[in-house]
């Protein structure tokens, strides 16, 4: 009966972490539309960019500050320690990462999700076995494969992601593991399907041919791909190194002001495709590649990568694994100008690149 129970809690948890991603991820991109967009236009009234990033940050700093001061002067991942399971901290870690991302950080949502997501398996293993801390924890991963089902709407996505839980918890992959993989990403697949949801990231038609020009652009792209996060890495130790001792000795608002300065001149440089999470700003960047050219695709690269290094580096909370999409985006699109490549092979073989590069700079994860 228990099996039974357990089983059903895992789909429970499937459908509570599918609503909670698709009602953040819409209220983030309701909210960032109507204010950076409909309100400001800041896509055209660049200098606006300066006072909207200063006033949402100050929000940021602020709730971050008398809501969760231990998170002051770190850095944390997308898989940091996980809140004990309630609805307070639930509420708490949503509503400081709704804040940062719409204070204009260059990070991905997963980092605020992953954690918030294990609190609904958390929270409801609690509920239904109390003491049983071996269930809650399974609830908890369980969380966490629903997310990545509903990151990509993907159920393969989904199972593919119980690798990660026991690289992470250096368990070995079991029946029952992978029972409860299927169950949790059927189930947050199915919500999303009825409540008309999407992925965060959709990915082009998919071309199986290779040419010999495959070939050369997947070696290249591996190749910028490692070196983008290893320069990544670099720009987000150097600012840290420099910004943590400073800031730990003036009071929250000051690294607002200055979280904020650094941000805004990051975006004006770089133009309005670098800003937020950028997965809504790949299929522009597609667009407008042959327009920016070779020159323009490479500032947008570096600058890219210097908002997501400063963000994190800063003290604004996300992740980096979808800004670093981005990245891959205008990597192929570079690499474009002179080959003509198979997004996808070249999606693949970039973040390959980025992943073997991060088991020593370790960054991503």
């Amino acid at each position: 009966m228990k099996k039974l129970y357990l089983i059903l809690a895992v789909a429970v948890t499937g459908i509570g972490v599918a609503l909670t991603y698709y009602l953040f991820e819409a209220a983030v991109h309701s909210s960032i539309n109507f204010i950076w967009n409909d309100v400001f236009n800041t896509d055209t009234n660049r200098l606006l960019v300066l006072p909207l990033c200063l006033a949402l940050s100050l929000v940021y700093f602020g709730l971050q500050h008398y809501l969760d001061k231990k998170s002051e002067h770190t850095t944390t991942h997308g898989l940091a320690e996980t809140p004990n399971p309630t609805i307070a901290n639930y509420l708490k870690v949503l509503l400081i990462g709704f804040f940062s991302l719409l204070a204009g950080a260059s990070l991905g949502p997963e980092a605020i999700l992953v954690p918030a997501c294990m609190i609904v398996g958390g929270f409801i293993g609690l509920k239904l076995f109390k003491s049983d801390k071996e269930a809650v924890k399974l609830l908890g991963a369980a969380g966490f494969i629903a997310l990545f089902a509903a990151f990509f709407n993907s159920f393969i996505v989904g199972l593919l992601s119980v690798l990660i839980i026991t690289k992470q918890a250096k368990v070995k992959l079991s029946a029952p593991l992978l029972l409860m993989a299927v169950v949790a990403s059927g189930a947050s697949t199915l919500t999303l399907a009825v409540v008309k949801g999407h992925g965060l990231i959709q990915f082009p038609p998919m071309q199986w041919t290779l040419t010999l020009n495959d070939f050369l652009a997947v070696g290249i792209l591996f190749i910028l791909g490692a070196a983008a996060i290893y320069l990544l890495g670099s720009l987000h130790t150097g600012i840290t190194k420099l910004y943590l001792p400073f800031i730990e000795k003036h009071a929250w608002w000051v690294n607002a002001l200055i979280a904020s300065a650094g941000l805004s001149a990051i975006y004006l440089i770089g133009g309005p495709l670098i800003e937020f999470t950028g997965n809504e700003s790949i299929q522009p960047l597609i667009d407008q590649a042959d327009i920016l050219g070779v020159t323009g695709l490479l500032l947008i690269i570096l600058a890219k990568i210097l908002a997501i290094a400063w963000s994190k580096a800063i003290g604004y909370r996300g992740g980096l694994i979808f800004p670093s999409l981005f990245i891959v985006a205008a990597l192929i699109l570079l690499i474009d100008q002179y080959i003509d490549t198979n997004f996808v092979y070249g999606m693949i073989a970039a973040l390959a690149g980025m992943f073997v590069a991060d088991s020593k700079v370790k960054i991503l994860l």
